[in-house]
C-alpha cells in the first residue's frame, strides 16, 4: 500500500488488491509532446482497471456487514457489474441483477459473462422506456426484502457509491507514486467519466494530496453540472466516510470536454474502430471503443489545440475486456 495513503483509508482497503499500474510514452506523439500513459487496464485481466480499485474499499464493506444480497444496477453490458459479479463470487455474497432489457440474441460481451458468472433467470429486467425509474425499483425490491428480514445493499449503476471511494481515491496515490519512480511531475492528467465514480474518487485523493495541476476530464455519459452535483455530494460523504475534512482549498483546475468522435453514449462508428486498430497497430494496447478510444483521440485533440505544455498523463481506466461485444464489427476491418 502506498506509504503516504492516509491511515483511515488504508483501513478501508483490501490489502490483498494489487492497485500499483506502470505509465510509459506512447509512440505517437503529439507535435513532439511525449503523452504519458497510466496502464490501469493491466490492474485485472477481468475487471476494467479503475473500477477493480473501487472494488478495493467496496469489496471489504460488503463483506463485513454480511449483506444478505447486493443488488447491482447496470446495462446487459455493464463492466461494473460483471466486474462486481466476479469478487462477489469469489467473497460468497449473493447478487441480484437488475438489468437494462437487452434485445441481443445472441450472447456476446458482458453479457455473456454474466450469463457465466450468475444465474441470468433471476434477473429483473426493466424496459428502456421504464429505466430511469430503474432507482425506484431497486429500493422497492429492497423494501420488499427488508420486511423478510433480509439485509439488501444496492450499488448504483457505474458503482458510485461513498464505500469505492477509497479505493477511487487510490489513482491519485499511485500516480504520486508513478511520478517518485520516474522523475516527473505531471502537469496535466487526463480522466474519463461515465457514471463519474473513477473521476470523483482520483479528485477526492488529488485533493487529499493538494495536488497542483489540471485535470481534462472526458465526458463520456452525462453533462458537467452533473459531474459537479454528483462531485460536491460525495465530498460531503466521503468527509464522513473517512470522519475528516478535506483541504478546504482545491489545489487543481477542471476542465470538461465532450468526446470529439461518437459524442453519444454507446455510438460506435467506423471512425472510432478505425481509431482502435490504429492504436492496437501503433502502441501494442487493445482499448475499448465505447470509453478509452474516445477519451485518447479526444485527449490528444486537446493537447494538440491547446498546445498544452509540460508533463502530460493519460489515464488508461481499462476496458479491453467489454472488446468481445465488438467481434462482429472488428471482424469486418481491413
Amino acid at each position: 500500500m502506498f506509504p503516504a495513503l492516509p491511515q483511515i483509508i488504508q483501513n478501508l482497503i483490501n490489502k490483498d488488491f494489487v492497485l500499483h499500474s506502470r505509465i510509459h510514452i506512447l509512440k505517437q506523439n503529439i507535435d513532439d509532446q511525449k503523452l504519458y500513459i497510466k496502464r490501469d487496464d493491466e490492474l485485472s485481466s477481468g475487471i476494467t482497471g479503475s473500477k477493480y480499485r473501487k472494488f478495493a474499499s467496496l469489496i471489504p464493506f460488503l463483506v463485513q456487514n454480511r449483506f444478505d444480497e447486493v443488488v447491482l444496477i447496470g446495462s446487459a453490458q455493464s463492466n461494473n457489474v460483471t466486474g462486481a459479479l466476479q469478487l462477489l463470487n469469489e467473497n460468497r455474497v449473493k447478487a441480484r441483477l437488475i438489468l437494462l432489457e437487452s434485445n441481443e440474441k445472441v450472447l456476446k460481451g458482458n453479457i455473456l459473462w454474466m450469463n457465466l458468472l450468475h444465474d441470468m433467470k433471476d434477473v429483473i429486467w426493466v424496459k428502456r422506456e421504464n429505466w430511469k425509474k430503474v432507482d425506484q425499483i431497486a429500493l422497492d425490491y429492497r423494501n420488499d426484502q427488508n420486511k423478510s428480514g433480509k439485509n439488501i445493499f444496492t450499488l448504483p449503476e457505474g458503482g458510485l457509491t461513498v464505500e469505492a471511494m477509497p479505493g477511487a481515491a487510490t489513482l491519485a496515490y499511485d500516480i504520486q507514486e508513478n511520478e517518485k519512480e520516474n522523475g516527473h511531475v505531471f502537469k496535466h492528467i487526463f480522466m474519463d467519466s461515465g457514471s463519474g465514480a473513477s473521476a470523483i474518487g482520483l479528485l477526492l485523493g488529488l485533493r487529499i494530496l493538494k495536488k497542483k495541476c489540471d485535470v481534462h476530464i472526458t465526458l463520456i455519459a452525462g453533462t458537467e453540472a452533473e459531474f459537479i452535483h454528483k462531485y460536491n455530494e460525495m465530498i460531503v460523504l466521503f468527509e464522513g466516510c473517512i470522519g475528516k475534512k478535506l483541504p478546504s482549498q482545491i489545489p487543481f483546475n477542471l476542465h470538461f470536454y465532450k468526446p470529439i468522435v461518437s459524442p453519444s453514449f454507446g455510438s460506435i462508428t467506423t471512425t472510432v474502430l478505425e481509431e482502435l486498430k490504429s492504436i492496437a497497430r501503433n502502441e501494442g494496447i487493445l482499448m475499448d471503443p465505447t470509453y478509452s478510444v474516445k477519451h485518447l483521440v479526444t485527449a490528444k485533440h486537446i493537447i494538440k489545440e491547446q498546445n498544452l505544455s509540460g508533463n502530460l498523463l493519460f489515464v488508461h481506466s481499462g476496458g479491453s475486456f467489454g472488446l468481445s461485444g465488438f467481434q462482429e464489427m472488428l471482424g469486418k476491418l481491413s
